[in-house]
């Protein structure tokens, strides 16, 4: 947890520098929309829907882990059932 709030104070300190290094103007422009904002905020807001756009990707993938996992946990309950109906006691392996 450490490290992780030593890794934010450097980010922010980074991006502190960069913002008051980068104070030009800059003219964003998309589709019909038209911004004009600082170069340190357009990179900055780029970087932040970036990391915004790999969350909402992740969450696929864990979706997708979250089902494996649940699968894997019935066939785990299953097997303890089949188990405990052959009269082998719980939480020994199983013999070969």
């Amino acid at each position: 947890m450490r490290f992780l709030f030593s890794l934010a104070v450097l980010l922010l300190a980074a991006a502190t520098i960069f913002a008051l290094q980068n104070p030009a103007a800059v003219t964003l422009k998309f589709v019909r929309w038209s911004l004009t904002t600082t170069l340190a905020l357009a990179v900055i807001g780029a970087a932040v829907l970036g990391g915004f756009a790999v969350y909402v990707a992740s969450l696929f993938s864990h979706g997708g882990l979250r089902a494996r996992l649940r699968a894997a946990e019935a066939r785990l309950r299953e097997g303890e059932r089949e188990r405990a109906a052959r009269g082998e006691p719980a939480g020994t392996s199983p013999r070969t």
